[in-house]
C-alpha cells in the first residue's frame, strides 16, 4: 500500500514542478462534459425544430361541384397545414420546380395535390381514389425521408377525417330537414285524403254537371240531321250524275260532224277553184260561169274558216264538258260520302237522356279535383329533392385519399443511409491515427534550411500515404464487405480520396499550430461536426448555433459529395461537394506552411511519435 502511494506521491508531484499540468488537466477533464454538451445538444428535441424544416406545397386542385355546393379540397388542406406550422411550408406554384428543390436539397420534401384531387376524394367511388403525391429523396436526408413517410400517412388520415366530418355535417343537416318537413307532410295528408273524398262523391254526381256539353251535343245532333234531310236523294245524283256523262259524250259527236263539213267545205272550196279555172275559156258563158265558181269556192273558203273555229271551240267545249263531268263525279261522291258520315254521326251521338245525366256532376267534379291538386302540390313541395344519399362505396368513403410516395435519390436500406456519415467518422478517425505516428513538429536538423512549404509538404507526405491506404482498406469494406450498392465508382474514389486528404490537412493544421492542445481539439471537431454536419439529422432540426456553422464545417460538405455519389442525391451534385473538399484541404496545408515553429533534432534522435 505505501509502494502504491509513493507512486502516486510521484505523479502528483509533476503539478508542482509543471504549473501548465493544471491547465492540460483541466482541458481534459472538460472534454466529455463538451463532447456531450456539443452532441446532446444538437439532438435534444429535434420534433421542436419541425417547424424549421422546409416543406413546399403544390396544390393544382381545381375543385369539385358537390350537389350545387364547390368544394375545393386541396385549398382547405393547404391553409390547413400552413397553419398547423408542423413542418416550414411553403407554398409553390409548379410541380416540377418543387421536385427539382428536393433533388437539389432546398426542399426536405414536397406536397403535389393533383387537378383532380377533389373529383377524385369527395365521391369515395373506391378506396385510395384521390391522391396527394409526397416527393422525397431518401440520398438527400434519410432522417428527413423518414420525417416525409410517417407525414404521409398522418396526412392520408388527416384528409379522410375532415372528408368524413364534411360527410357527416351533410348527413346531420339532411336528416333535420327531414324532420322539419314531417308537419308539412302530414298537413299536406290531410289535404289530399279531404280532395280525394271530394273527387270521389263528385264523380257519382258527375253526369247531373255538364249541362252545356249536353247541350251542344243536342245541337250538334240536330245540325246533322237537318244537313242529313237536306241532301239529294241517292237517285237524283246519279241521274245528274248520267246527265253530265250524257253531254260530254254528245260533245264528243258534235265534234266529229263539225270535222266532217270542214272537210266537205274543204273539197267543195277545191272544186269551185278547180271548176273556175277550167270554165274561164269557155265561149260566151265561161267568163259567168268562172266568175260563179270564184263566189262558190270565196264561200266555200269562209266556210272551212268557219267550221275551224268552231272545231276549235267545240275542243273547248269538250274539255270543258270532261272537267264538268269529273267534277260531277267527285260531287256525288262526295255528297254521297257525307250523307254516310252524318248517319254514322248521328247514330254515335249520345241520346239526349245521358247527355243530360252527363251534364249534372261536372262542377262537383272539378272542385274535387281542384283541392286533390292543392293537396298533393302541398306534399310535393314539402318532401326533400333527395334522401341525401351518399355516393361510393364504404370503402372509399372511410379511405378516400391515399398518399403516394414519389422517392428521388433510393437508399436501399438504413445502413446504407448511414454510411456518408460512418465514412466520414471513420477517415477522420484515420486521419488523426496517421499523423500520431509521426512528430508533425519535428524535424531532422539538417532540413532546417528547407523551404516552408516544402517542410510542410514533406512531413504531409508520409501520413498522407498512410490515409491513402486506409481510403482504399475503407472502400474495400464498404464494396465487398458491407455490399453497399455504388452506381459511380469514379466520383465515389475522387470523394473519399480527397476527404480523406484534406481531413488529414486540417488535423495537421491544428496539430502544427496547437501542439498536443491541438489533439483536444481534434476530437471536439469531430463531435461538433457529427452534431452539426447534417449526416444523421437535417440541419434544420438542430439550434441555430449548428445551423450557422453548418456550412463551415468539412463533414458537411463529404456527405453531401457521398450522399451524391452513392445514391444520386442532390441532383448528383457531387463535383461542387468535391472542389469544397479540395479548396479547404489546400488551404488547411497552405496555412500549415505559415506555422514557423519547428523542432529540429539530429537524425539519430528522430523517432517516431509512438513508441513502438
Amino acid at each position: 500500500m505505501l509502494a502504491t502511494w509513493q507512486i502516486a506521491k510521484a505523479d502528483l508531484a509533476l503539478f508542482g514542478r509543471f504549473s501548465r499540468l493544471w491547465l492540460a488537466v483541466l482541458a481534459i477533464a472538460l472534454v466529455p462534459a463538451a463532447y456531450a454538451l456539443i452532441y446532446l445538444s444538437s439532438v435534444w428535441d429535434p420534433n421542436a425544430k419541425t417547424s424549421d424544416l422546409p416543406v413546399g406545397i403544390v396544390n393544382l386542385d381545381e375543385g369539385f361541384d358537390d350537389r350545387g355546393r364547390m368544394t375545393n379540397v386541396g385549398a382547405e388542406l393547404t391553409s390547413e397545414l400552413i397553419k398547423s406550422a408542423t413542418f416550414g411550408f411553403r407554398k409553390l406554384d409548379d410541380a416540377d420546380a418543387a421536385r427539382q428543390a428536393v433533388k437539389l436539397g432546398s426542399l426536405a420534401f414536397a406536397i403535389i395535390i393533383p387537378r383532380d384531387f377533389s373529383a377524385s376524394a369527395v365521391p369515395g367511388e373506391y378506396a385510395g381514389a384521390g391522391r396527394v403525391t409526397v416527393v422525397l429523396s431518401e440520398g438527400n436526408n434519410y432522417a428527413a425521408a423518414g420525417f416525409a413517410r410517417r407525414f404521409a400517412v398522418d396526412l392520408g388520415h388527416q384528409v379522410n377525417e375532415a372528408l368524413n366530418e364534411k360527410r357527416w355535417e351533410q348527413v346531420l343537416l339532411s336528416a333535420d330537414g327531414t324532420g322539419k318537413s314531417l308537419d308539412m307532410l302530414k298537413a299536406g295528408m290531410a289535404e289530399l285524403r279531404t280532395g280525394a273524398l271530394t273527387y270521389n262523391d263528385g264523380l257519382t254526381r258527375y253526369s247531373g254537371t255538364a249541362v252545356q256539353l249536353a247541350n251542344g251535343f243536342k245541337q250538334v245532333g240536330a245540325g246533322i240531321r237537318t244537313m242529313e234531310s237536306r241532301l239529294p236523294p241517292e237517285a237524283e245524283l246519279k241521274a245528274f250524275k248520267a246527265g253530265t256523262q250524257r253531254l260530254n259524250q254528245r260533245q264528243r259527236e258534235l265534234g266529229a260532224g263539225l270535222e266532217q263539213l270542214q272537210a266537205g267545205a274543204l273539197k267543195l272550196t277545191e272544186g269551185a277553184v278547180q271548176m273556175q279555172q277550167e270554165t274561164a275559156g269557155i265561149p260566151f258563158v265561161g267568163d259567168k260561169i268562172s266568175a260563179g265558181a270564184g263566189e262558190l269556192a270565196a264561200g266555200g273558203q269562209q266556210l272551212n274558216d268557219g267550221l275551224l273555229k268552231a272545231l276549235d271551240a267545240n275542243a273547248r267545249l269538250t274539255r270543258g264538258a270532261a272537267r264538268v263531268e269529273e267534277g260531277a263525279d267527285k260531287l256525288v261522291d262526295g255528297a254521297s260520302s257525307l250523307g254516310e258520315g252524318l248517319r254514322a254521326m248521328a247514330e254515335k251521338l249520345p241520346e239526349d237522356a245521358r247527355l243530360d245525366a252527363f251534364a249534372k256532376g261536372s262542377g262537383e267534379l272539378l272542385r274535387g279535383a281542384t283541392k286533390l291538386r292543392t293537396g298533393i302540390e302541398l306534399v310535393a313541395s314539402a318532401l326533400p329533392a333527395s334522401v341525401g344519399k351518399l355516393d361510393g362505396s364504404a370503402s372509399g368513403l372511410a379511405d378516400s385519399v391515399k398518399p403516394a410516395l414519389e422517392v428521388m435519390a433510393p437508399v436501399p436500406n438504413n445502413g446504407s443511409a448511414f454510411a456518408p456519415n460512418m465514412i466520414a467518422m471513420a477517415l477522420w478517425l484515420g486521419a488523426v491515427m496517421s499523423v500520431y505516428l509521426f512528430n508533425v513538429r519535428v524535424l531532422v536538423r539538417e532540413h532546417d534550411g528547407a523551404q516552408a512549404l516544402a517542410k510542410t509538404l514533406g512531413k504531409f507526405a508520409a501520413p498522407a500515404m498512410v490515409v491513402l491506404v486506409q481510403t482504399g482498406l475503407t472502400l474495400l469494406v464498404l464494396v465487398f464487405g458491407l455490399g453497399i450498392a455504388v452506381p459511380d465508382y469514379v466520383s465515389l474514389i475522387l470523394v473519399m480520396l480527397a476527404a480523406g486528404q484534406a481531413f488529414l490537412a486540417i488535423v495537421y493544421l491544428l496539430l502544427r499550430a496547437l501542439g498536443e492542445a491541438g489533439k483536444l481539439l481534434v476530437i471536439l471537431l469531430l463531435t461538433l461536426q457529427l452534431a452539426a454536419g447534417g449526416g444523421v439529422m437535417p440541419i434544420e432540426l438542430t439550434a441555430d448555433f449548428f445551423q450557422a456553422v453548418h456550412a463551415w464545417l468539412p463533414f458537411t460538405w463529404v456527405v453531401k459529395a457521398l450522399r451524391a455519389s452513392l445514391f444520386g442525391a442532390f441532383d448528383n451534385g457531387w463535383l461542387s461537394a468535391w472542389l469544397e473538399l479540395m479548396l479547404i484541404g489546400a488551404l488547411a496545408l497552405l496555412l500549415a506552411s505559415l506555422v514557423r515553429r519547428w523542432q529540429t533534432v539530429p537524425a539519430a534522435d528522430y523517432k517516431p511519435g509512438i513508441e513502438i
